[in-house]
């Protein structure tokens, strides 16, 4: 039913991806700085670039982590994505809230997490079925 090893590798996949989705993103929001500063006619539009990197970002590596655990569990997928989907959440949630509370926000991201990384598992079983 839990598969271990599957929890493992989509567990460490979520934390890899998203540590370098957070490089990418601090390089982003660098780069929109630098752009204000520049062409202050357009802060409306550059404003907006963050926001595409950090949701679609965040969302993809969701989605390669119920990949992964799909792809290596093979049966009761979406469990176990849902499982890697909530602890990873969860604990990048828990880290936010040291520094604040949990607002309507935090809330959609943690639901959307887990529903992408299920997305991903779903993905995974669409294509196996396909070949």
């Amino acid at each position: 039913m839990i598969n271990w090893k599957a929890l493992s590798a989509g567990i460490a996949v979520v934390i890899v991806l998203g540590l370098i989705m957070q490089l990418a993103f601090t390089s982003v929001i660098v780069r929109q700085m630098e752009l204000n500063r520049n062409y202050p006619d357009y802060s409306g539009i550059i404003n907006i670039l963050p926001y595409l990197v950090g949701f679609g970002g965040y969302f993809v590596v969701m989605v390669a982590g119920g990949f992964v655990t799909a792809s290596i569990a093979l049966n009761w997928v979406v469990l176990n994505a849902s499982i890697v989907g909530v602890s990873t959440v969860g604990l990048s949630l828990w880290f936010s809230i040291s520094k604040g509370e949990i607002n309507l926000m935090s809330l959609i991201f943690f639901a959307l997490g887990v529903v992408f990384c299920i997305a991903g598992a779903l993905f995974w079983r669409m294509r196996r079925s396909s070949s």
